[in-house]
């Protein structure tokens, strides 16, 4: 026996049914929110004696990402979890008692905005055409001022400064006068005190230089009087204001030295009194306070080696990358707020190269970045504080770069957009509002490019 209720319900035996589909709701619009959610308006359908609409669900193609909204009317849906820089169109079907209704037409296409930055051509600063030199490193204080050091054509220490990123001095020499030095290495205290590190040419002593303010520079000078040759890589200084430097000696063993001012150094040291050949590049400290360094063993192999230190002198002998011998070089290291360390540089196959660790022991295994084949290298790394990590150096030895939400997927190396001589950018910091700035060398003279 069938008993009907009005057009749309029907009990026949034990079962209840509805006579007339659930119609389709109508789209209105799809509108993008972010790099990762969207929203999906519509009306509701006509109910044709069916029971009341329960809920509605947006679906994403591609993706078939899903949206919910639990009402009877017609709404707005939002659905999260999109793909940036991805395009999508939305469905929407409406459920009630008896399940699901027709499914509405196709939304009209959105696009996810990127959530990596694009840079502008790298130029030259401050137009500058006279002085050649290359720009090794930049550091930015809390008040927004971007501090580089490097070595000009004469190979003096040189620096340059600015307020914004994009507007900077001419390079000029660290207080003035003619000191045969490369300064490799800027950090920034919270205090707003620049430290450069580096070394002396041709006898390679360890050496440092200090400034307040980002353009009056103290001269280079030995670090603790040292008489034994160091060339000091990289420099960092952790939240109580002590400085940590890494490099290695004339032998090529891995050294540090430790500052609590800046000014007063301690001779390099060898690493946990390390004899075994390796050149640490770069140090980074995390939030906890601790010091990872990475670098390269040496000579003829070039395997990706690490250390870690929990007071910047106390430091674990350089042990390889994930225990394997592979073959890279990784020059600079970074670490965001959640502790994650990123190293990144080249393969043994010259192309682009990253590893993480989120505890600076435990390492990936160096890898090219999103299996790029072209040659290449990535000399710096910076991230921001929404943990997006931007790697910059050259392609094909163009300036370029690459870009990744979590330290392990990356984009692929691109060169940067107007660029058509050779050259390299050799570092890249960002500040708070996350303008990121990098710096390096058009191949004669000293550059820098900010991010759009």
């Amino acid at each position: 026996m069938s008993i009907t209720f009005g057009p749309g319900i029907a009990i026949t035996g034990n079962t209840i049914s509805a006579n007339v589909s659930l119609g389709a709701p109508v789209v209105t619009t799809a509108t993008v929110v972010s790099a990762t959610t969207a929203t999906v308006t519509f009306t509701a359908p006509p109910l044709n004696g069916n029971p009341p609409i329960t809920s509605y669900v947006a679906t994403s193609s591609p993706g078939s990402i899903t949206g919910t909204l639990t009402q009877s009317g017609s709404g707005t849906i939002t659905v999260s979890g999109l793909t940036p820089a991805n395009t999508y169109t939305f469905t929407i079907s409406a459920y009630n008692i008896f399940g699901l209704g027709s499914t509405s037409a196709a939304s009209n296409n959105i696009t996810t905005p990127s959530i990596y930055p694009t840079f502008n051509t790298p130029v030259v600063m401050n137009n500058e055409t006279t002085l050649q030199a290359t720009m090794f490193s930049v550091a930015v204080n809390s008040s927004g001022l971007f501090a580089a050091v490097g070595q000009d054509n004469n190979q003096y220490a040189v620096y340059a400064y600015s307020n914004n990123g994009s507007s900077w001095t001419t390079p000029a020499r660290m207080n003035g006068v003619a000191t045969v030095a490369q300064m490799l290495s800027v950090a920034v205290n919270s205090a707003g005190l620049f430290v450069a590190v580096g070394f002396s040419s041709p006898d390679g002593y360890p050496l440092y230089a200090t400034s307040s303010n980002g353009s009056t520079w103290t001269t280079p000078a030995r670090m603790n009087g040292s008489t034994t040759p160091a060339i000091m890589r990289s420099v960092t200084v952790n939240s109580a204001g002590l400085f940590v430097a890494v490099g290695y000696n004339s032998s090529n063993y891995p050294v540090y030295a430790t500052s609590s001012d800046g000014s007063t150094w301690t001779t390099p040291a060898l690493m946990n009194g390390s004899t075994t050949a390796a050149r640490m590049n770069s140090v980074a400290v995390n939030s906890a306070g601790l010091f990872v360094a990475i670098g390269s063993a040496i000579p003829g192999s070039y395997y990706a080696v690490y250390a870690t230190s929990s007071n910047g002198s106390n430091w674990t002998t350089p042990a390889l990358l994930s225990g394997t011998g592979t073959y890279a070089i990784l020059g600079s290291l970074t670490v965001n707020s959640s502790g994650l360390f990123v190293a990144v540089g080249k393969d043994g196959n010259n192309y682009p190269a990253y590893a993480t660790s989120s505890n600076g022991s435990t390492w990936t295994t160096p890898v090219a970045m999103n299996g790029t084949t072209t040659g290449g290298n990535m000399a710096s790394v910076a991230v921001n504080s929404s943990g997006i990590f931007v790697a910059v150096g050259n392609v094909s030895s163009y300036s370029a770069y690459a870009a990744s939400s979590d330290g392990s997927t990356w984009t692929t190396p691109a060169i940067m957009d107007g660029v058509t001589d050779y050259g390299n950018l050799d570092s890249i910091t960002v500040n708070n509002s996350g303008l990121f700035v990098a710096v390096g060398t058009n191949g004669a003279y000293p550059s820098y490019t900010t991010s759009k």
